[in-house]
């Protein structure tokens, strides 16, 4: 996928997330620090795919359910 083009399908994300977590797997640290904006976004919105809920800074104590449970 070209770097900006948005991802249009929930596969797309997961599959930018998941060659971001290669890159991070094989390289380590070195890695973390040489991935791009579009990579991070796309590690974030595979969290939500996968259902985890987002945790305000500022709210000291995690809710009970971190997950929430899709429907397909």
């Amino acid at each position: 996928m070209p770097k900006g083009e948005a991802m249009a399908t929930d596969r797309d994300i997961l599959i930018a997330a998941g060659r971001a977590l290669g890159r991070i797997d094989r390289d380590g640290v070195r890695a973390i620090t040489r991935i791009s904006v579009d990579e991070v976004e796309a590690m974030a919105l595979a969290l939500v795919i996968l259902g985890l809920k987002a945790i305000p800074p500022q709210q000291l104590v995690p809710p009970d359910e971190l997950v929430i449970t899709r429907k397909f």
